[in-house]
């Protein structure tokens, strides 16, 4: 697997999105969540940190590298769309940037991805809705290109 790139200023955003065409002809193939919440054996309720609540987006692309995975913690919010009618889950760019005093609490300084180039964070609407667009907000995101194992489709990434 390749190494994680941190994204803690402008010029890794910029990285990132030139490394990855900026997800153009890309798609979201899987999500994993942990909460960092666990009941211990004497059955008290741990929740944890606010930065041991990680998504990892594991996507793909058309074009070289295939596969990336990015990695928010400290997730604050996401909104994920599955299924749409008349619309597919094509990426054709993708919407990543760093925002100030977005939320309450801290850190005043959050990251934001969302699945198209169109996202306007001022526009975020709960109601469901179609057609409607992913994003992910979180104090942290780091990202690394995966290599595919072509001797197992069932685990298909080292």
């Amino acid at each position: 697997m390749g190494d994680w790139h941190k994204v803690e200023l402008q010029e890794d955003i910029d990285f990132l999105m030139e490394t990855y065409g900026g997800f153009h002809d890309s798609c979201i193939v899987s999500l994993s969540f942990q909460s960092g919440a666990f009941v211990d054996n004497d059955m008290v309720m741990h929740f944890g940190g606010p930065n041991e609540r990680i998504l990892s987006v594991i996507c793909q692309s058309q074009w070289e590298p295939k596969t990336i995975e990015l990695q928010f913690s400290g997730l604050r919010q996401m909104h994920i769309v599955g299924w749409q009618d008349n619309y597919l889950c094509l990426i054709l760019d993708a919407y990543l940037a760093f925002h100030n005093g977005l939320l309450p609490g801290s850190p005043d300084r959050v990251i934001v991805w969302s699945d198209t180039d169109c996202f306007d964070i001022n526009k975020i609407d709960n109601s469901i809705a179609e057609p409607a667009d992913t994003y992910i907000v979180a104090n942290e995101l780091r990202w690394r290109i995966l290599q595919e194992n072509p001797h197992d489709r069932d685990n298909q990434f080292l």
